[in-house]
C-alpha cells in the first residue's frame, strides 16, 4: 500500500468518530450539548469495546475478504453506502442501552429502594401509622430542571463512586457466573470460534447489579428520612463500605482463581471484563439523565403507601375507558406500520434474508460478500427502527395520552398495559410481531477483521458479525425476569419521561397548626381541569399568575379578570379562592379557564405531600476544618453568640468524641434540651445550624446546600485560607435565598 492508500484507510475508518464528534462543537455550551457529550462518550466507548477490542484479539488471524460480485469492482457508491450503513448499525446497537437496557434498571430500582425503606420502618419503634407520617423526603425540582442543574455542575463524584464499586464487584460476579455456566454445561469458549453464553448473559448480570446499586443511590438522592433523620444516606454509606471492605480482597482472589483454573481463557476473560466496564460506563453516563424520573417513581410509591386509604377513596373511575381505547389504538397503529409499511419494505429490501443472517456468523467458512455484510448492517438498523424504536414510541405516546386524560396514573397503567400484553402475546403466538417482545432474539454482536477491494486497494475494516447465545438451565431461569418484562417497563418509563419532562414543579408550605407544616409539591397541568374535577375538589390545585404577565397592559379586560389576577400575585390554593355562592362558582370556573387559555395563569396539580414539624432557626456558623470561624448569620433578633466561642466549642467537642470513641464517623447532630445543632460537612468547611425543635429534612437539606454552594463559590479562597474574613462578609443573601420559607 502506498502513502495515499494508507491515509485513505485511516480516514475512511475514522468517519464514524468524525461524524459523531463534529456536532458537539456547535452545541457544547448549551443544555443539548451537555446531554450530547454523554451520548457521544457512550458511543465511543461502545465502539472501542464492540469493534476495536475484538480487532486486538484477532491480530494473529487472517482477515476475511468481503468479496465483490461481478460488476461491483470500483463501485464507490457501494463502498460509501457500506460505511454509512455500518455507522447506522453501530448507533442502533448502542441505542439499545439507553432505550431498552437502562430504563429497565431505572424503573425497577425504585421498587428495591422501597423494600429498603419498608425494612427500615419495620425495625423502628412506634405504630405503623406514626412511622409512615414521620417519613419525609426532599424533592422540589421538576425532572427537567434537576437534569439541567446536575449536568451543568460538571460534578462526576457520584459517577466515580458507582464505577469504582462496579469494578470491585466485577471479578466476583464473573467468577460466580463462570461457576453457573459449568453447572449448566455452558462453559465459555473462544470468542473467535464458537458460541458463548457468558457473552450474552453478562448483560443481564450487569443489569441486576446496577439495579441494586442504583436503588442505594435513590435512597441517598431522595433524602429519605424518618422523623428528620436521613436513614437512606446511612444505608448507602454502610452498604458501600461493606462491599468495598469485603469485595476488594474477594475480587483479587477471584482474578487469581480465573488465571489458575484456565490460563488459556485469560484473553476471553479480559474481553468480558472490558464489556462489563463498558456497560458500567454507559450506565453512569446516563445516571443523571434518567435519575429524576426514577426519583419520581420512588416518591410516588412512598406517597401511595403513606396515603393509600385516602387515595383509594379519592380514586376516580370516570374515564377508565381511555386506557382501553388508547391501548387498542396503539396496537392498530403498530399493526399498520409493522405489517403494511415495514413488512413491505423488508420484503423489498431483503430478498434473501436467510443468506444474509447466515453470512454474519462469526465462525462461517466460505465466501462472504460485501453486499451481505452491508445487508446485515442494514438489517440490524431496520430491525431496531421497526421493532424497537417505533414500537416503543407508539406505546409510550398512547400511554402518555392515557395518563393525560385520566385522573389516575395507577388506573392508566392497569387499563392500558394488560390489553397491550394480551394482544402482543396473541400475535406472537400466531407467528407475528408484538408491540411487546417477551423473548427477544439472543445473539452476541461483535466485530470481525476483514477487508474489501471496493476502493481499489485493500481497505481493512471490522464487519459486524455475531454468535447465537442459547441459554439453558439455571441461566435461562435467571434471564426470565429481564427478558419478559424489559419492554413493558420501558414503555412505562418512557411514557413517564414524555409526561413529566414538560412540567414545572412548585413546592408550597401549608400551615396545619403552630407546630406542623405540610409541604405540597405541585406540577403544571397540560389540560385545564374539568368542571367535574373543579366541583368535586378531590385533588388539590395551585393557581398562580404567570411571571411575565403585566397587569398594566390588561386595561381592556373586565374588572373581574383583573381582580383575580391581582389576587394571584401570590400563589393560591384553588379551594381558598373558590367562591361559596352557588351562582358564582360556575362563573369563577369559566373565568379561570379563560385566564388559563390566554396564558395568564398557571394551574398546578398536587403530586405528593408530607407533614413535618416547624422549627425555629436561631444561628448559622460556617467553620473551617481546623476550627476557625469563617462566617455567621443570625436568624433570630434575640440570638447573639460570639462566633469565636462557638467555633472553639465545636473544635473541642469533635476532638473529644474522636479521642474517646475512636470512631471515624462524623458528628452530625447535637441535642441539648430544646436546642438542636445540625452539622453538615464539605471538603474544607462544615456548617452548624442552631434550631429550636427537632431536625427536619427541610432544614438539613438547606444546610447541606448552603455548605456546598458556599464552598463552590469560595473554592479558591478556601484552598489555602489565610484567615482573612473579608471574602465572606457579604454573603447574607445566599443564606436568605436558601433558607427562605
Amino acid at each position: 500500500m502506498n502513502v495515499i492508500e494508507i491515509v485513505a484507510l485511516f480516514l475512511l475508518n475514522a468517519i464514524p468518530i468524525i461524524i459523531i464528534v463534529i456536532p458537539y462543537f456547535f452545541i457544547r455550551k448549551k443544555f443539548a450539548g451537555k446531554v450530547y457529550f454523554r451520548v457521544m462518550l457512550g458511543i465511543m466507548i461502545f465502539y472501542l469495546v464492540y469493534w476495536v477490542l475484538p480487532m486486538i484479539f484477532q491480530l494473529g488471524t487472517t482477515p476475511i475478504e468481503l468479496e465483490l460480485q461481478v460488476g461491483e469492482e470500483g463501485n464507490l457508491g457501494l463502498g460509501i453506502g457500506y460505511i454509512i450503513t455500518h455507522i447506522g448499525s453501530l448507533i442502533a446497537l448502542f441505542a439499545y442501552y439507553p432505550l431498552v437496557t437502562l430504563p429497565f434498571i431505572f424503573f425497577v430500582a425504585p421498587f428495591i429502594s422501597f423494600v429498603f425503606v419498608w425494612n427500615r420502618l419495620r425495625k423502628d419503634k412506634g405504630s405503623k401509622e406514626e412511622k409512615l407520617q414521620g417519613l419525609t423526603y426532599h424533592i422540589i425540582d421538576s425532572p427537567y430542571k434537576r437534569i439541567r442543574n446536575d449536568l451543568f455542575k460538571n460534578d462526576w463524584s457520584r459517577e466515580k463512586d458507582i464505577f469504582k464499586l462496579l469494578v470491585v464487584l466485577l471479578p466476583i460476579s464473573l467468577y460466580l457466573l463462570q461457576v453457573l455456566l459449568k453447572i449448566s454445561g455452558l462453559e465459555s469458549v473462544s470468542i473467535t470460534t464458537g458460541e458463548t453464553a457468558l457473552g450474552w448473559f453478562i448483560e443481564i448480570l450487569f443489569v441486576y447489579l446496577a439495579v441494586f446499586i442504583f436503588s442505594l443511590e435513590l435512597l441517598n438522592s431522595s433524602k429519605i428520612a424518618l422523623r428528620g433523620r436521613f436513614f437512606g444516606e446511612n444505608i448507602r454509606q454502610q452498604t458501600y463500605k461493606s462491599l468495598y471492605t469485603v469485595g476488594a480482597p474477594i475480587s483479587i482472589l477471584s482474578i487469581i482463581l480465573f488465571i489458575v483454573e484456565d490460563i488459556s481463557s485469560f484473553g476471553i476473560i479480559i474481553y468480558f471484563f472490558a464489556y462489563f466496564l463498558m456497560a458500567s460506563f454507559i450506565f453512569i453516563l446516563f445516571l443523571k439523565i434518567f435519575e429524576p424520573i426514577s426519583l419520581l417513581i420512588f416518591i410516588k410509591i412512598i406517597d401511595w403507601w403513606k396515603n393509600r386509604k385516602e387515595k383509594r377513596r379519592k380514586m376516580s373511575f370516570t374515564n377508565y375507558y381511555y386506557g382501553i381505547v388508547f391501548s387498542f389504538l396503539a396496537y392498530f397503529v403498530f399493526f399498520v406500520l409493522n405489517y403494511l409499511v415495514f413488512g413491505s419494505l423488508y420484503s423489498l429490501i431483503f430478498q434473501d434474508p436467510t443468506s444474509i443472517i447466515d453470512s454474519a456468523n462469526f465462525a462461517i467458512s466460505g465466501s462472504v460478500y460485501l453486499y451481505q455484510s452491508l445487508g446485515f448492517d442494514l438489517m440490524t438498523l431496520f430491525n431496531f427502527i421497526a421493532l424497537v424504536a417505533v414500537s416503543l414510541i407508539i406505546a409510550s405516546i398512547f400511554l402518555n395520552l392515557s395518563l393525560k386524560y385520566m385522573n389516575s396514573m395507577f388506573l392508566s397503567f392497569v387499563t392500558f398495559l394488560p390489553i397491550l400484553i394480551v394482544l402482543s402475546a396473541l400475535f406472537i403466538f400466531l407467528g407475528g410481531n408484538g408491540i411487546i417482545d417477551f423473548a427477544p432474539d439472543l445473539y452476541w454482536i461483535t466485530g470481525q477483521s476483514s477487508f474489501t477491494t471496493i476502493f481499489g486497494f485493500n481497505f481493512y475494516t471490522l464487519r459486524t458479525a455475531g454468535f447465537n447465545a442459547d441459554l439453558i438451565g439455571i441461566l435461562s431461569i435467571l434471564a426470565i425476569p429481564y427478558q419478559t418484562t424489559q419492554y413493558i417497563f420501558n414503555i412505562i418509563f418512557w411514557s413517564l419521561i414524555v409526561f413529566y419532562m414538560p412540567k414545572s414543579f412548585r413546592a408550597k408550605n401549608i400551615v396545619i397548626d403552630e407546630r406542623q407544616l405540610e409541604k405540597v409539591i405541585f406540577s403544571t397541568v397540560t389540560e385545564f381541569l374539568s368542571y367535574n374535577e373543579y366541583m368535586k375538589g378531590k385533588a388539590r390545585y395551585l393557581i398562580t399568575k404567570r411571571e411575565d404577565v403585566d397587569l398594566d397592559v390588561l386595561s381592556h379586560e373586565r374588572e373581574e379578570v383583573k381582580s383575580i389576577l391581582a389576587t394571584l400575585e401570590t400563589e393560591k390554593i384553588l379551594d381558598e379562592i373558590k367562591p361559596t355562592d352557588e351562582k358564582e362558582i360556575q362563573r369563577f370556573y369559566f373565568t379561570l379557564k379563560y385566564l388559563y387559555n390566554n396564558n395568564l395563569i398557571d394551574v398546578l396539580k398536587q403530586e405528593f405531600s408530607y407533614v413535618y414539624e416547624n422549627v425555629e432557626k436561631q444561628g448559622l456558623y460556617i467553620i473551617y476544618d481546623d476550627g476557625r470561624g469563617i462566617f455567621d448569620y443570625n436568624f433570630a433578633e434575640d440570638y447573639n453568640h460570639d462566633p469565636g466561642i462557638v467555633s472553639g466549642m465545636f473544635s473541642a467537642i469533635t476532638s473529644f468524641i474522636k479521642e474517646t470513641t475512636k470512631s471515624q464517623e462524623l458528628l452530625k447532630t447535637i441535642d441539648h434540651g430544646d436546642i438542636t445543632i445540625l452539622i453538615e460537612y464539605g471538603k474544607r468547611i462544615f456548617g452548624a445550624l442552631f434550631i429550636k425543635g427537632k431536625q427536619t429534612t427541610e432544614v438539613r437539606s438547606n444546610l447541606r446546600e448552603l455548605v456546598n454552594r458556599f464552598e463552590a463559590r469560595y473554592a479558591d479562597a478556601l484552598a489555602d485560607w489565610s484567615g482573612a474574613l473579608i471574602f465572606f462578609k457579604d454573603d447574607h443573601k445566599l443564606v436568605e435565598d436558601i433558607f427562605k420559607e
